[in-house]
């Protein structure tokens, strides 16, 4: 019996380290706010840091599922988007939540595939099976407003996006991203591969491609490799470059 009861002990032990290995050492979605607060999706939860790379809480919702990505455009309502469930959360800055989770299907979205804060107080959605990124308020109601994504996109997979500087860009995994002035108009197409996600650094997008690192410089249209010791997409704040690896906050 004690020897079962040993040998159930070491299968125990070999599953919490296998585990825990695999967790770490995989890329997480990082963004940082205005105030330099660094904010994590990290499986289950959303974890904030201050610019001193501390702690500051961490929010998580069982019924939800994981979150998807998150936007911190306004830091006093970082919006915490579930796809899985359909879902948004905003939190405050103390990573508390501020209000019960919207339900996208009662704001009318069957099927909303990203989500994104906009410059002008409300939200993006973009709405795949209806082709359509659609603006809704800073109380979610609808407004009306809408953008049409070019058709030769929708052989692939939406995997991002974001507003930045009145610019709003729409990623398709391995094929480009779509930019959208802010009356909606299309502006020109940026064709690279990439992979998931993206970030702005410098002037430019950071994204990976085949699981390397590359930048896109907005003002020459040229992309190259991007030169950091980093291994997931960072991000830079106080001319520091940090990404979260699964375990912890990586300074470099």
């Amino acid at each position: 019996m004690i020897r079962k009861r040993f040998s159930l002990y070491l299968i125990l032990i070999s599953i919490l380290f296998i585990t825990k290995s695999n967790a770490i050492g995989q890329c997480s979605f990082i963004q940082a706010d205005k105030f330099d607060n660094v904010w994590v999706v990290n499986n289950h939860e959303v974890i904030c840091f201050d610019k001193q790379f501390k702690k500051i809480g961490s929010y998580s919702n069982i019924l939800l599922g994981n979150p998807t990505y998150i936007d911190a455009l306004d830091p006093f309502r970082v919006v915490v988007f579930y796809q899985g469930s359909q879902s948004v959360v905003i939190l405050n800055n103390s990573v508390a939540q501020i209000s019960e989770p919207i339900k996208l299907q009662d704001k009318g979205i069957s099927d909303a595939n990203l989500v994104c804060r906009s410059n002008k107080g409300g939200f993006w959605i973009f709405n795949r099976n209806r082709w359509e990124i659609l603006y809704f308020d800073s109380g979610f109601n609808p407004t009306g407003e809408k953008i049409i994504p070019d058709i030769t996109f929708s052989d692939t997979r939406p995997t991002f996006i974001q507003e930045n500087e009145g610019i709003l860009y729409l990623a398709f995994q391995n094929k480009g991203i779509c930019r959208f002035d802010s009356f909606g108009a299309r502006m020109g197409d940026i064709p690279i591969k990439i992979d998931s996600y993206f970030t702005f650094i410098d002037g430019s997008i950071v994204y990976s491609s085949n699981g390397k690192l590359f930048q896109y410089i907005l003002e020459s249209n040229q992309s190259k490799g991007f030169e950091t010791p980093c291994k997931c997409i960072p991000i830079k704040v106080r001319s520091k470059f940090l990404f979260f690896d699964g375990g912890e906050l990586v300074v470099s």
